[in-house]
């Protein structure tokens, strides 16, 4: 995969594939000319896209000549009209292969001499294993450091026991976030309110070999500022001020394998009436969760990290809490303590596709999210 944005991708990136003798492999593929339109150019075509997302994911460049697998020229494809071969392309991939692929995203690329290279970044999919079906077909693709392969029988028995096991790893380094907020294997905690934790990660990280240069320059900040860093054996942790009590309001942890946990307090105890009350503020949980989100995209893409993503948010600590909306007024007290919101796979990390993890989070406190009111908003 070339490790940088797919929209960033120019004529100077692919010349340098071809200065630096880059070779194709498990994760990226040269193609001097586009699919034909036959039936068994089809067929080739979606093949080489499934192997992709059957294993880690990688990019297909076309218009790039190769010798012997390693770049030889940028060459450019002929076509009258790129932006209709994109849409020829992507027509292919939605009847032609079982299940449907997500997240595979194209990019054009001008070329001086007039032409265009055209760039197909697949993920690694938790969907898979993908099988092609053109004209009624029923093969299965992989793929190794030598290219793509048909999967056999013991291929293809240990792919399926492979995606089934994808959401229980997820949830299993989601479960060690929400041990590291509590202080397991840090050097703090944070502090005894209720908490939000949230890890997100790339869909085919299972998939994938990857390691990225994370720094203290580029690692992901908390909420609410960090102004401390760590670098530890996994990535680069963020945090704020530590209290005398080994506390901190808020961490990040970029891992070098390209994921994110975050956690942060949402609430505290208040005096309400002459009470004092534990208390959560919607606006903290929804301010957090699209910081976090924005953040953890906004610095991963340059390694080529685009997606789509798994994110799973779990509110800590909530049983006896209320919600504070309105004018002031709290809501019914929650009766759970440790809640996961939700594990969602999406294509881009924003407001809307974030707005069900924020519905569920109201209704963790008895009430539901009023209609229009923009994420993150204080009333």
């Amino acid at each position: 995969m070339i490790e940088m944005p797919i929209d960033a991708i120019d004529e100077a990136a692919l010349q340098r594939l071809v200065d630096d003798q880059i070779s194709e492999g498990r994760s990226l593929e040269f193609k001097r000319d586009l699919p034909g339109g036959g039936d068994e150019a089809s067929r080739e075509f979606l093949a080489d896209v499934t192997s992709f997302a059957n294993a880690q994911g990688g990019d297909i460049v076309y218009g790039i000549d190769e010798a012997n697998g390693v770049a030889a020229a940028v060459t450019g494809v002929e076509a009258d009209d790129p932006d209709a071969a994109i849409l020829r392309l992507e027509g292919k991939l939605q009847t032609g292969v079982d299940p449907r692929l997500i997240g595979v995203r194209t990019s054009r690329v001008p070329l001086a001499n007039g032409r265009s290279a055209l760039v197909l970044r697949i993920p690694g999919s938790l969907s898979a294993p993908h099988r092609v079906t053109f004209r009624n077909g029923a093969r299965f693709y992989g793929r190794n450091s030598r290219g793509k392969y048909e999967l056999d029988v013991h291929d293809l028995r240990h792919a399926f026991t492979g995606a089934a096991q994808l959401p229980q790893q997820f949830r299993q380094l989601h479960a060690e976030a929400i041990a590291a907020s509590q202080g397991v294997d840090m050097p703090f905690a944070l502090d005894a309110f209720p908490t939000t934790v949230v890890s997100i990660a790339p869909l085919g990280l299972f998939r994938e070999e990857r390691q990225i240069a994370v720094t203290r320059d580029n690692a992901v900040v908390p909420v609410r500022g960090g102004g401390y860093a760590l670098d530890t054996i996994e990535g680069v942790l963020q945090h704020g001020p530590v209290d005398k009590d080994g506390r901190v309001e808020a961490y990040a942890m970029t891992f070098r394998t390209g994921r994110v946990d975050a956690a942060f307090v949402i609430g505290g105890v208040r005096d309400v009436y002459g009470v004092e009350r534990r208390l959560v503020w919607p606006g903290h949980f929804e301010q957090g969760l699209l910081a976090m989100a924005s953040a953890t995209q906004m610095q991963l893409r340059p390694h080529g990290i685009d997606g789509p993503w798994v994110i799973l948010v779990s509110v800590c600590g909530a049983k006896g809490s209320g919600m504070i909306v309105g004018d002031g007024y709290p809501t019914p007290l929650a009766f759970r303590n440790d809640v996961l919101l939700g594990q969602h796979v999406v294509e881009r990390l924003d407001a809307p596709t974030l707005m069900p993890i924020a519905e569920a989070f109201w209704l963790l406190f008895g009430s539901h999210r009023p209609n229009g009111r923009a994420l993150g908003a204080e009333r």
